[in-house]
C-alpha cells in the first residue's frame, strides 16, 4: 500500500508541473506580496504592527491555505468520476484509499510552498521590525491550517461529490469566515478559531483585558499546545472520515455520467 500510495503522490506532482498549474502556483505566491506592497506604497501613515499582522494572517494562514486546499482536494472523488476510472480503483486492493490519501498529500506539499514563499516577501515589505518572529508565527500557522483545511474540503467532495465545490464553499462562507467570528460555543467548531487563538499568542498581540470585549470567546483561554494538538489531530481523523465513507459509497455508471 505504501508504494502506491507513494505512487499517486508522485503522479498528482508531475501532474502539477504544467504552465496553467505553475501559473497558478505563482499567483498563490504573488498574492500577498501584491496585496502588503499595495497596502504599503499607497499608505502614507504608519500602520501599527498589530494591524499588519492581521492583514499577514489574512492573506495566508486564512485565505491562501483555504482557498489552494479547497481548489485541490474539494474535487479529487467527482474528478475521477468524471474521467470514469474510479471503477477501476474500487477493484484494486486499497485502491480508493491511496488514491484519496495520495491526492490529499499532495495537495498540501503544493499549496504550503507558495504560500510561505509569498509572505517570506511579504513580511519585509510590511516593515514592522519584528519580521523574523511574524514570519516565523505564519509559517507555522500556514503548517498546521493547510492539512486541517485539506482534510475538511476532501471530507467534503466523499460526501456529495456532484455537488462538493459548492458544499466547500459554503463551508468557507458560512463556517470559516462568519461562525468563527461569532462569540459563541460553536466558533470552536473552526478551523479558524484555533489559528486566531495561536496568532494572538505567538505573535504577542495585546489582548483587551475583561470578559465585556468578548476576546475569550474569540481565542479561547486554553493553552496553545491544546490548540496544536487539536489542529494536528483534525487531518487524521477527517481523513479516516473520507476513507470510510468513500468505502462504503457506491457509485453507478447514471452518477459518473451526470456529472
Amino acid at each position: 500500500m505504501i508504494g502506491n500510495l507513494l505512487a499517486v503522490f508522485l503522479f498528482e506532482w508531475k501532474r502539477s508541473l504544467t504552465l496553467a498549474r505553475m501559473a497558478w502556483w505563482l499567483m498563490l505566491a504573488g498574492f500577498p506580496v501584491f496585496i502588503v506592497g499595495l497596502i504599503r506604497f499607497t499608505t502614507y501613515e504608519e500602520l501599527p504592527r498589530e494591524l499588519w499582522a492581521g492583514f499577514l494572517f489574512a492573506l495566508g494562514p486564512m485565505l491562501m491555505t483555504m482557498l489552494g486546499t479547497l481548489l485541490w482536494t474539494t474535487p479529487a472523488v467527482s474528478v475521477e468520476l468524471e474521467r470514469r476510472s474510479w471503477v477501476y480503483l474500487a477493484v484494486r486492493p486499497h485502491g480508493t484509499t491511496t488514491v484519496l490519501i495520495g491526492k490529499y498529500l499532495a495537495a498540501v506539499t503544493w499549496v504550503i510552498p507558495p504560500v510561505i514563499v509569498g509572505l517570506t516577501v511579504a513580511v519585509p515589505l510590511a516593515g514592522t521590525g519584528d519580521g523574523w518572529r511574524l514570519w516565523w508565527t505564519m509559517a507555522r500557522l500556514i503548517c498546521l491550517a493547510c492539512p486541517a483545511y485539506a482534510a475538511v474540503y476532501l471530507l467534503i467532495g466523499t460526501i456529495l461529490p456532484r455537488r462538493a465545490m459548492v458544499l466547500a464553499v459554503a463551508y468557507t462562507l458560512i463556517f470559516e469566515l462568519v461562525i468563527s467570528f461569532i462569540p459563541a460555543v460553536i466558533n470552536k467548531l473552526t478551523v479558524q478559531f484555533r489559528l486566531r487563538a495561536l496568532l494572538i499568542r505567538w505573535a504577542d498581540m495585546p489582548v483587551p483585558s475583561g470578559r465585556q470585549a468578548g476576546m475569550l470567546t474569540l481565542i479561547g483561554d486554553a493553552p496553545s499546545w491544546q490548540y496544536v494538538l487539536i489542529l494536528l489531530g483534525i487531518a487524521p481523523v477527517l481523513l479516516a472520515l473520507a476513507v470510510a465513507i468513500i468505502r462504503l459509497s457506491e457509485f453507478s455508471s447514471a452518477a459518473e455520467s451526470d456529472l
